[in-house]
C-alpha cells in the first residue's frame, strides 16, 4: 500500500518516518504472549507455583 501522495510502486525503507519509541511500541504489540510468559514457566518448571511464586508474578502473568 503507497503512502498519501505517492506513485503506486514507490518503496521506501521499512520504518521511514517513525521515530524508535513508535517502533517499539509496535513490534513490542506484536511480541507473542507465550514470550512474554517465559520467566513464569520457568519458575514453575520444578512444579505448580507457591503463593509465594505467585506474588512475584506480575497480574499479566498469572492465569486467569
Amino acid at each position: 500500500m503507497s503512502a498519501p501522495g505517492e506513485t503506486p510502486g514507490t518503496t521506501r525503507p521499512a520504518g521511514e518516518g517513525v521515530s524508535d519509541e513508535e517502533m517499539a511500541r509496535q513490534v513490542a504489540g506484536q511480541t507473542s504472549s507465550d514470550l512474554k510468559a517465559d520467566d513464569v514457566f520457568e519458575r514453575e518448571s520444578e512444579g505448580a507455583a507457591s503463593d509465594t511464586e505467585a506474588a512475584k508474578a506480575d497480574p499479566d502473568e498469572l492465569p486467569g
